[in-house]
């Protein structure tokens, strides 16, 4: 009898595993996916425009914003053309700050993290609506660091404001402090934490000022956080405050080499190994519902500063791998923001004194 009953636990699964085909891996150039350019255009005052655009539609039409040396640009889409520009102040009643790590525009307002002191919240008008000082940090973290720093771009879901507390560098006597993600409840004008802890492994990189870093990305459809370490292959995924390890590597051979620090005078220096592997950009596309991860296979060298090499990840949001994608960061960034068209990452290549180009990404052509 139990002989029958295996047999028929046994062509169960092979009758799944014929409905369920397992998706290949592709091997791809990031070229390969592009399928339009975005033109922006630049004024005098603006020497580059970065990656972290917002994007709406409104009565009048598509806009893309962004913040750039406490300006606010306005950018009508598809066509790239630049609307309007706010400036705002660094200091006095509507001043924002001098030293800004960060900024989240709204629908009808612009959030900024102010002096590490701060959240301030703002019009489109360059006015200050209202500020909200930071909660302390218990003893052991030191200091704090809210920051957007490596692409931890805030995020929004209902009335939730999500962005990071990120060390400079990690430290032995952080190894079990989980307190790094900050929520701000909008409506109640509260601060609280959503907390997460580093793999054991950092503890063979402290002080490291690029292997103790993180990424984290907001998937605003499944409710979860994912969190990229630079020195693990894995992801972690915290959905309902349980955090689980999900594997998310590439197929590459990886070194991850620790740096130097020296000491001079009463200050220590931090000299990372450039030539070591680390994952770098976390994202999520919601065109095409994809998990995007970076990471750089290896860096340049004294003997050999041109060689570098870097791939994006892509998964599903099940985080099964669907493709790895060479690519040339002298010609294609590596992070970039949401259209309605695909992912926008900068276009080096075509990029002028007059325009900053756009490479448009549709990752549904991977695996149709």
């Amino acid at each position: 009898m139990r002989r029958f009953l295996f047999l028929g636990f046994a062509f169960a699964i092979l009758a799944c595993s014929k409905t369920q085909k397992p998706t290949a891996l592709q091997y791809l150039e990031l070229t390969d996916l592009i399928t339009d350019t975005l033109y922006l255009e630049k004024d005098t005052l603006t020497k580059e425009l970065g990656s972290a655009f917002a994007y709406f539609e409104t009565d009048s039409g598509q806009v893309l914003l962004t913040f750039r040396d406490n300006r606010l640009l306005f950018y009508s889409f598809p066509d790239g053309r630049l609307i309007k520009t706010q400036s705002f102040e660094r200091e006095g009643p509507d001043g924002i700050g001098a030293f800004v790590t960060g900024n989240f525009i709204d629908t009808e307002a612009i959030f900024f993290l102010s002096q590490q002191k701060e959240l301030v919240k703002a019009n489109f008008n360059g006015k200050v609506i209202q500020r909200w000082k930071f909660p302390d940090v218990p003893a052991e973290r030191l200091y704090r660091n809210y920051s957007s720093y490596l692409f931890n771009k805030i995020q929004r879901l209902d009335e939730n404001l999500y962005f990071i507390d990120i060390p400079f560098v990690f430290l032995e006597s952080f190894a079990d402090y989980e307190m790094w993600g900050i929520v701000f409840d909008t409506k109640k004008e509260l601060f609280e934490n959503f907390s997460f802890k580093y793999p054991k492994e950092i503890l063979q990189f402290t002080n490291d000022d690029q292997l103790g870093l993180f990424s984290h990305a907001l998937n605003t459809d499944t409710k979860e956080h994912l969190v990229s370490f630079s020195i693990s292959d894995s992801l972690l995924l915290i959905k309902n405050g349980k955090p689980t390890w999900h594997y998310a590597g590439t197929v590459e051979k990886l070194k991850f080499l620790k740096g130097k620090t020296t000491q001079q005078g009463e200050y220590t220096v931090f000299n990372p190994n450039h030539e070591s592997s680390k994952y770098e950009s976390l994202d999520i596309d919601t065109h095409s519902k994809k998990i995007l991860r970076t990471v750089r296979i290896k860096g340049p060298t004294i003997e050999n500063p041109d060689q570098k090499k870097h791939r994006l990840l892509v998964f599903d949001y099940a985080l099964s791998a669907e493709a790895e994608l060479e690519f040339n960061t002298d010609q294609i960034g590596f992070y970039g923001f949401n259209t309605p068209k695909g992912y926008a990452v900068l276009l080096r290549t075509k990029t002028t004194d007059d325009l900053v180009a756009f490479a448009i990404l549709d990752f549904s052509k991977i695996n149709p």
